[in-house]
């Protein structure tokens, strides 16, 4: 059965633990200059995931945990705030994103979903995606993380980024494998 849905449409998995992730992605988003002029005070990581996929509930709850409870934060941002957003429940995603004052989604491992479903709203919304699961990226997640050996490895679809209205300094683009329209893969 899966061997006939699109591609990006099976089940993936994280690459790198949870407890590495969320510090790891809060030092990126300091790299990101709109974001931080954007943001007053109040950070809202959106956690997108699916309740009726265990591991994308498992990975999600474990997010939320690490966001609320991490001591670390962007420069400029006082405050951070989690809110999970099920797949599976929320009819229109767009509207749930600007209701809750989204800047920022962690999408977790899903499965069956094609994330043109996710991009077609991240991108005009003005928010930065970021993933954990390599192949997300590449298929228009803006930021994820891989391994390289057994060392996390930054990689940034800069075209995705772009579209979302994120804009990454030099400094984090040379640390990071970048994927996407802007000069292809290095």
């Amino acid at each position: 059965m899966l061997l006939g849905l699109p591609a990006g449409a099976a089940a993936q998995d994280v690459a790198v633990p949870v407890e590495v992730q969320v510090p790891l992605f809060l030092k990126i988003l300091t790299f990101d200059r709109n974001l931080l002029r954007q943001r007053h005070g109040e950070l809202v990581v959106g956690i997108l995931y699916q309740s009726r996929y265990r591991t994308s509930a498992d990975v999600a709850d474990a997010v939320r945990h690490a966001v609320e409870g991490s001591a670390e934060r962007p420069a400029g941002v006082a405050r951070l705030r989690a809110v999970e957003l099920d797949l599976d429940r929320i009819p229109d995603l767009e509207q749930a994103l600007r209701q809750d004052s989204v800047s920022v989604l962690y999408v977790s491992p899903l499965r069956a979903v094609e994330l043109d479903r996710v991009t077609t709203v991240t991108r005009p919304g003005r928010i930065t995606s970021l993933t954990a699961v390599p192949n997300y990226v590449e298929d228009g997640v803006a930021v994820g993380l891989d391994l390289q050996g057994d060392r996390p490895r930054i990689v940034v679809n800069l075209g995705a980024a772009k579209a979302e209205g994120a804009d990454f300094g030099a400094q984090l683009l040379k640390l990071a494998r970048v994927v996407g329209d802007e000069g292809g893969t290095r």
